[in-house]
């Protein structure tokens, strides 16, 4: 009988102990900032940072994640109510927009009930091309912009900017016919980049997300 009664206390203090650490999980929102227009596959970098922030992240049951494709929709408009996007020429993708501040990152968490904030802000500058006699290509200048926001501390509690890089070449094809390089190979090098050197700090980033 003492026996049987330790097992069941056992089992109730396993129970109790896993409902407490999942109560107590911090809950994550994703904000993935890119200015439209910017980039010519807007999917590759939405897939790029997905996977650097599961690597940043780790074991992610230890977390209750609000994905940047729940957030898009709820930022988009914010931004629409708040007056953060100056439209200079829609038909041609071109936009200025501007940057979220402290006020507006707490209010976003606040809206999703989250306990952090993971800011990914990530803009490249026009590609720059180059023309030789036999190889023409582009390069192009990203930064990636990695914020953490605590809802307790009502401040970030992690910052790191990486502006990177990245090239891409082809062979001129015919006399007269040349390539130009791709402007998506360019940006594609320099995001990963700069996701690498985010990826380093990312002991520091997880326990920028604890207490």
């Amino acid at each position: 009988m003492l026996k049987k009664f330790f097992s069941v206390l056992c089992m109730t203090a396993m129970i109790l102990f896993a409902a407490h650490g999942q109560a107590f999980a911090a809950k994550i929102v994703i904000v993935l900032d890119a200015p439209t227009g910017t980039f010519t596959e807007p999917e590759k970098v939405h897939a790029m940072v997905e996977t650097s922030l599961g690597k940043i992240l780790g074991n992610s049951s230890e977390y209750e994640i609000v994905p940047f494709t729940d957030t898009e929709n709820f930022v988009q408009i914010y931004r629409e109510e708040h007056d953060m996007i100056m439209s200079t020429g829609a038909d041609e993708g071109q936009h200025e927009e501007k940057w979220l501040k402290k006020e507006d990152i707490n209010n976003i968490c606040n809206n999703f009930g989250g306990n952090y904030v993971v800011y990914v802000r990530v803009t490249s500058t026009a590609p720059k091309h180059s023309m030789g006699i036999f190889t023409s290509g582009q390069k192009m200048n990203v930064v990636t912009d990695f914020r953490v926001w605590s809802n307790s501390k009502k401040d970030f509690s992690y910052m790191k900017r990486a502006t990177t890089q990245g090239s891409s070449q082809t062979v001129n094809v015919g006399i007269f016919g040349r390539g130009n390089g791709s402007s998506s190979h360019a940006l594609e090098k320099a995001l990963n980049k700069g996701l690498q050197e985010i990826e380093k700090d990312s002991a520091k980033i997880r326990e920028a997300m604890q207490g």
